[in-house]
């Protein structure tokens, strides 16, 4: 494993350098996401593919809250490795798993309780109820790999080192493909063995990433260091935002699919077949996502404020370049990609899910805007900016929800994401620029 310096050099090329295997790894997370949909849907049916697109919005709650978690820990460790504080690291590490564990584990229990009460609330159609509830049983039960995978990916990012997690997720790609095969068309387990798959697969990964983490001579076992109170303290002010950030866009999204459930299954499908697809279009959103974050946390503690400008400049015009190009060929191929996972898709479930792409191609370069501006601000450990970013995509994902279809119909599912993602953008963009501005003012006075 060898991390890497972004405090020197040019930016784009060190950013480029370390999104490509997070980009990588977001096609492996679609290969894996696809081969799952096409084993419900070819092998167990329509409902059951609905019902497990319907569930991975209530699965994703808890998930995205662990991930805005590790991200918010992932700025002291970055701030910390560019400051050159191995000690600090090793200490912000030990108490990061510790703290994940805990939420991770009180997740579990909680949703697991309310488990019966949330699909109702979701108002899910009587014929998907069993299938999404044998689905989030299994992943609701496995949130601790997931909470500690992501610490440990966020320690090897923070490090510069994206290729880790990705070889991580290599692994646990294929294990998930073929369980899935293996426990759904050899054991007959049904949505069960998919779920099964996916945890299984995630233990994978963290045992992998654990395993190379603890050859590493920077980091020796941490047993014997003490659990400083600030340094917990610290964590938690950087991971709590956004973990609420997350978990509340994450409520926006049960919205909008309490909304789409109201329209009944062959909807859902259409609109789950297209979110299928998510992770394909936001890739290179989300390797410049992670990427920047630690190019700004590393230079945030190494002080040097004019690469953070130019580095949030340079990830700017690459992503929107990105961004028009993704759409467009989205937008072209809609019909073939729906059609690739439903087997018996009916013409409602193809008009739906081609719609449902289309317009999530259309609001992509706010989405990518969003994710950039984000992890600059977070980078710098801005960490109330963000949160209100996901106050503001929630506000407009309801408000969309609730006015919209009296309006545009079924239209309001397909535009609620997008203007939510159009209207934190621009929130996040705009405190970046005063911030900016400020900090340029203060740069002149000082010369």
């Amino acid at each position: 494993m060898k991390a890497m310096d972004m405090t020197q050099g040019r930016p784009l090329p060190l950013m480029a350098r370390f999104a490509v295997p997070l980009i990588l790894s977001s096609l492996l997370q679609q290969a894996y996401s696809l081969a799952d949909s096409a084993i419900v849907g070819w092998l167990i049916g329509t409902e059951a593919f609905a019902a497990v697109g319907s569930a991975s919005f209530l699965s994703w709650l808890p998930t995205s809250m662990l991930m805005g978690l590790s991200q918010g820990f992932a700025v002291l460790l970055g701030q910390r490795f560019g400051a050159g504080d191995r000690a600090g690291m090793r200490r912000a590490t030990a108490i990061s798993a510790g703290l994940s564990l805990f939420v991770s584990l009180a997740m579990s229990a909680l949703f697991l309780a309310f488990l019966r009460p949330l699909l109702a609330a979701m108002q899910t159609p009587a014929e998907m109820m069993e299938y999404a509830a044998d689905y989030l049983r299994v992943v609701f039960a496995g949130l601790f790999a997931t909470g500690l995978y992501n610490v440990a990916a966020a320690v090897l990012r923070a490090r510069g080192d994206s290729r880790t997690p990705m070889v991580a997720l290599v692994i646990s790609t294929a294990l998930n493909i073929a369980l899935d095969w293996a426990l759904v068309a050899l054991a007959d387990m049904a949505v069960v063995g998919v779920a099964l798959a996916t945890v299984i697969a995630q233990c994978a990964s963290l045992a992998y990433c654990c395993a190379v983490l603890r050859r590493e001579p920077e980091f020796p076992r941490a047993a014997g260091e003490p659990m400083l109170r600030g340094v917990a303290s610290q964590l938690l002010r950087l991971g709590l935002p956004p973990m609420v950030r997350d978990g509340v866009t994450a409520v926006g999204g049960l919205f909008v699919q309490t909304v789409v459930n109201g329209f009944g299954v062959a909807f859902v499908a259409g609109i789950t077949a297209a979110r299928r697809y998510f992770s394909m279009l936001e890739m290179v959103g989300s390797g410049l996502d992670g990427s920047l974050a630690t190019f700004v946390a590393q230079n945030a503690g190494a002080g040097q404020r004019a690469r953070i400008r130019e580095g949030t400049r340079a990830a700017t015009r690459f992503g929107l370049c990105a961004a028009a190009v993704t759409a467009l060929l989205a937008a072209a191929f809609a019909r073939p990609l729906i059609a690739l996972l439903v087997a018996d898709a009916g013409e409602e479930v193809l008009a739906s899910g081609i719609a449902a792409l289309r317009f999530t191609a259309l609001f992509l370069p706010a989405l990518y805007l969003l994710y950039i501006y984000r992890a600059a601000l977070q980078g710098m450990g801005d960490a109330l900016t963000p949160t209100l970013s996901g106050f503001t995509e929630l506000a407009l994902r309801v408000a969309s929800v609730l006015l919209l279809p009296a309006l545009i119909g079924r239209g309001a599912a397909y535009v609620a994401d997008g203007l939510g993602w159009l209207f934190a953008a621009a929130l996040l963009v705009g405190v970046y620029l005063v911030r900016d501005r400020r900090a340029r003012q203060s740069e002149a006075r000082v010369a």
